[in-house]
């Protein structure tokens, strides 16, 4: 079994993010979606693709690791091959090996939810378990409840790059809490352009809640795989002046309402 491990060019990208969009089944356990790499994407596409590790079996793709800083590698192993031990001792083995080049740092954590046999191998090689953290999914294939977002009087609105300010300064309070100066303003507003307008911005819905006065409160961004496949709901944020009303369940239904619309 020839298994090669690369680093995709920027070319790539379209074509890995549909191979992982195949990927995608019910149930979801959680593992490395096609919106993750999106909204990773605000780090622009040369380095993107620098943040990815792809393994190749006969030409096609069997799994993929997504850097997530240095030392925090987020894993996927296609349906096919994801309880196949040998494939997962290859991956094992390049994921031990400094000299591969898949991990840098002293140390080391791979989120690989829902990869049986590599889980097993890693486990058996001294590795460890950290905490777990549990997605939470709806199901979108029946009528979807939005009175929440009815009753919260909050309009939705879906956005592009010319809403950059507004859906940037609401994502800034409600993650940061730092006062957004001009120049984090035009660091992230020129990320958040590069994630709406780069190799994964067509699977991108993001939307931007107004309260009655007009004031953008919330906002989400959703993920599209595909027809009858789970999408992704990443991120989602209340203004930090606007917590305690009920805005976040309200825009998070906007968002899977966006995605049962889309298909998903």
């Amino acid at each position: 079994m020839d298994i090669t491990q690369l680093t995709p060019s920027v070319d790539q990208l379209p074509t890995l993010a549909n191979r992982l969009s195949l990927w995608q089944e019910d149930p979801w356990v959680g593992h490395v979606h096609p919106g993750d790499l999106g909204w990773h994407s605000s780090v622009g596409p040369e380095q993107m693709a620098r943040d990815l590790r792809v393994w190749v079996l006969d030409g096609e793709p069997i799994a993929l690791g997504m850097l997530d800083g240095s030392e925090v590698l987020r894993m996927t192993v296609a349906p096919e091959v994801v309880n196949d031990r040998v494939v997962a001792r290859r991956l094992a083995a390049d994921l031990n090996d400094a000299e591969a080049g898949v991990l840098a740092g002293d140390h080391a954590i791979v989120e690989a939810r829902g990869a049986a046999a590599l889980g097993e191998v890693l486990r058996a090689g001294g590795w460890v378990d950290d905490e777990p953290w549990t997605p939470m999914t709806l199901d979108l294939t029946g009528r979807l409840d939005i009175s929440r977002l009815r009753n919260s009087g909050l309009r939705i609105e879906e956005v592009g790059p010319e809403a950059a300010d507004a859906w940037t300064s609401t994502h800034w309070s409600a993650f940061k809490g730092t006062p957004f100066d001009d120049d984090s303003r035009a660091r992230f507003v020129q990320r958040w352009t590069q994630m709406m307008t780069g190799p994964f911005a067509d699977r991108a819905h993001s939307l931007v809640a107004y309260d009655a006065d007009g004031t953008p409160v919330a906002v989400t961004t959703v993920w599209t795989a595909g027809e009858g496949r789970p999408g992704l709901i990443e991120p989602m944020g209340v203004h930090r002046d606007h917590h305690g009303k009920g805005y976040g369940v309200a825009v998070t239904i906007a968002g899977a309402r966006t995605l049962q619309q889309q298909g998903a």
